[in-house]
């Protein structure tokens, strides 16, 4: 039986092979990356306390743990006070040297918050700094800076 002259055309179609190499090689990569992302969650009970977020009568209020491979921050809510209706607590990463405040996440009232962070601010979580928790709208702000002086603050100390 001969093939029709339309498939021959369609078999021997540049674009739609190139079409379907792009598809595919455009699934391959997702899947990699799904791959590369999906990893165990972190049993962050067994991390160590690498801070821990004080206000300004030197009461606990928030502890965070570092999972660096896992790229996630826990932070618990020790007792932290009540934020006033429409605000919220958010964390603020600031890194020696002079670099603007980068915005790590909303902070909870109480129990424990995963944060995902990107690989860079997680290098500088294990590294020297400070993190603030500045009151901010209950969605957080988008400005690139806090938008009031830090509420409550934390020193990071280093390699662990």
């Amino acid at each position: 039986m001969p093939i029709s002259g339309a498939v021959e055309r369609m078999v021997d179609s540049v674009r739609l092979w190139r079409g379907a190499a792009a598809v595919l090689g455009t699934a391959a990569a997702a899947l990699m990356v799904a791959a590369l992302v999906a990893r165990d969650a972190p049993d962050f009970a067994e991390r160590p306390v690498i801070a821990v977020l004080r206000g300004a009568a030197d009461r606990p209020a928030w502890s965070v743990r570092l999972a660096r491979a896992a790229h996630q921050v826990a932070v618990d809510g020790l007792d932290p006070p009540a934020a006033p209706a429409g605000k919220a607590y958010q964390l603020w990463l600031v890194a020696p040297g002079g670099a603007a405040p980068q915005p790590l996440g909303l902070l909870p009232f109480s129990g424990r918050k995963i944060l995902a962070e990107t690989p860079a601010n997680i290098r500088r979580l294990a590294g020297k700094g400070q993190l603030w928790v500045t009151l901010e709208p209950a969605t957080g702000t988008l400005a690139e800076a806090p938008s009031g002086a830090p509420a409550f603050h934390a020193e990071l100390g280093g390699p662990r």
